[in-house]
């Protein structure tokens, strides 16, 4: 399997058929079926689980569910997903798509030229497209978020974009050393990442606002502040790995 996509999915039922048929579509065209969407359906209440096999009856073989007990955060939903796809290379993208699927081809193309073996979509990177720009307080608490991160993870204008593509050894490396399950867990990851000595391609995107996001700036906010303490006391010790970084080769 060449490519695994993982979508960190709770309560997504409405949003979810849309994301599937654009993420499949694209991947097929691509890959043929070189690939395998994973919804990672983190304890949702609605139908989300059902949606995305009513897709798979239509497309068999391509989309998995993938479930546990309870509601237990994005980060682990996100894990959960990394260590348990086959591909050679693994996406995770959110369940709205805020960011479109083809900038897959953008985020390898740069991954490639610059030999990472780990590329993330960046907002506010000055070639960044903003399709449909956040409410200003939003994108004002982020950018203040982002000003204490970078003491953790220097020279990341943004941790937060939910699209980002791992190599197979990038993604067990990193992931099974993370222990974060809520929102700060992509910190989390680029700081081990950073630490094991793997090169992060950040990459300028598309990207889109879309209501109904689960983020509580205030609270959640004030809670990923906390955790910046805990990634550091948890992974401070890390030593660089004897690691490669190898780059897509389609």
């Amino acid at each position: 399997m060449y490519l695994s996509v993982i979508i960190p999915a709770y309560n997504e039922e409405d949003r979810l058929p849309e994301t599937l048929e654009a993420t499949v579509a694209y991947f097929k065209s691509k890959f043929s079926g070189d690939f395998e969407v994973l919804v990672v359906d983190d304890g949702s209440t609605d139908g989300t689980a059902d949606a995305a096999r009513r897709f798979d009856k239509n497309d068999p073989g391509i989309v998995r569910v993938l479930n546990y007990d309870g509601n237990r955060g994005k980060g682990y939903a996100v894990r959960y997903g990394m260590l348990r796809g086959t591909g050679e290379w693994k996406l995770f993208c959110d369940a709205d798509l805020a960011t479109p699927v083809e900038e897959y081809d953008v985020i390898t193309s740069a991954m490639t030229k610059g030999g990472a073996a780990i590329g993330i979509g960046s907002r506010p990177l000055k070639q960044s497209r903003l399709l449909v720009r956040q409410p200003l307080w939003r994108e004002c608490l982020g950018r203040s978020f982002n000003k204490v991160v970078q003491l953790a993870v220097p020279g990341i204008d943004d941790t937060q974009c939910g699209f980002k593509i791992f190599s197979a050894a990038a993604a067990k490396e990193v992931f099974s050393r993370c222990r974060l399950d809520g929102f700060a867990f992509d910190v989390e990851s680029l700081y081990i990442a950073r630490k094991l000595g793997y090169r992060i391609a950040e990459v300028p995107i598309r990207w889109s606002h879309k209501e109904g996001s689960k983020v509580n700036m205030l609270r959640d906010g004030t809670r990923m502040l906390a955790d910046l303490l805990t990634i550091y006391r948890l992974h401070h010790t890390l030593e660089p790995l004897a690691a490669l970084n190898p780059s897509p080769k389609r």
